[in-house]
């Protein structure tokens, strides 16, 4: 038996990476690099809690986002997560997942869907 390899050229970089949390993903995929691309939106989401403490004042608390990315990096989903003591308020989760709907996060070399959430931490200024 003989087996032949010919290779050229520089080796290709592999397309996964192993991320802060141990686990493999996708280089620009990972959950950091995400929350990396929303906390740089952080002005934008600060907006959205500023607008919904002029009809509840005082308030502070947190809010987790699910959220899908397609293969091109486009967010297709989002919801509310489902962990307690979260403030409660659909106006404001609607205005954050329409912040989240317009970052453009780094594609899938792969083709892949990947699902990742954000927890916003609020409280009044």
């Amino acid at each position: 038996m003989v087996a032949l390899v010919a290779c050229g050229g520089k080796p290709k970089q592999p397309a996964t990476t192993i991320g802060e949390d141990g686990n493999a993903c996708e280089r620009g995929r990972c959950l950091e690099d995400f929350a990396n691309q929303v906390r740089a939106r952080k002005d934008e989401t600060r907006a959205c809690f500023d607008a919904f403490l002029t009809t509840k004042p005082g308030t502070k608390g947190r809010v987790v986002i699910n959220y899908r990315v397609d293969a091109s990096g486009t967010v297709v989903e989002t919801s509310q997560g489902m962990q307690d003591d979260q403030i409660q308020d659909e106006m404001l989760v609607t205005c954050i997942s329409d912040v989240l709907k317009t970052v453009k996060f780094a594609s899938s070399p792969s083709g892949k869907t990947t699902r990742a959430y954000h927890q916003f931490e609020f409280s009044p200024r």
